[in-house]
Parts: structure tokens; sequence; C-alpha cells
């Protein structure tokens, strides 16, 4: 049987070392915090996040919009012509109201506020 002599483990020490940090090198490239897999995540992730954000931007033109709508038509003294069709869908969404031959379909779980 060979007998392992220091000279034997100090020439197998470097490579070995150097193979180790080789392969903890090549984990952190593809699974670290700053790997590719990583990156890859978070680039999806900042692309749902930018849809979001238009549609969010969207929701709040429009809402700015129904909010400018409503402060005109409460003016005592209002210049603008009262919109019938935005009236009309205030009146059905808040009061529940419905014209004669229309035909409400009730879903269970769902309030008239919750409708599209």
């Amino acid at each position: 049987m060979k007998r392992v002599t220091g000279s034997t483990i100090k020439r197998w020490l470097g490579p070995m070392a150097i193979g180790a940090m080789m392969l903890y090198t090549a984990d952190q490239l593809f699974n670290g915090e700053r790997g590719i897999i990583t990156w890859r995540v978070m680039s999806d992730q900042i692309q749902n996040l930018r849809a979001e954000n238009a549609q969010l931007e969207a929701d709040i033109a429009r809402l700015g919009e129904h909010i400018a709508r409503l402060k005109e038509m409460g003016r005592a003294g209002a210049t603008m012509p009262v919109d019938k069709d935005f009236l009309d869908e205030l009146l059905r969404r808040d009061l529940g109201l419905i014209k004669p031959g229309e035909v409400v379909i009730l879903v269970e779980g769902v309030s008239p506020t919750q409708a599209p």
C-alpha cells in the first residue's frame, strides 16, 4: 500500500482548492443572487409590473374623467349639458334602475355595483 506523504497532500491541495473555487463561481453564475436565472425571473417580473402599471394608469385616467364629469354635473350653474349616457350608467349602476322591456339576470354572490 502506498503511503500518503505531506508532499503529496501539498501537491493536490492547490488544484483541489482551485477546482472548488471554479465550481462555486459556476454555481453563483447560474443560481446566485445576481445569477442568470435570477436575472431572467426579475426580467419577467419587470415586464409584468410594467403591464400592470400601464393598466393602472389607464384606470387613473378613466377615473379622472369620471370625477370631472361628476363635478361638472354637480355645479349649480353648469354650462355643460348633462351627458345622458353617463347619467343612465350612474342610475343603472347605483340605483339598480332598468328600462321597460329589459331582462335582469341576477348572479348569485355578485352585487349590482360589482357587475361590469
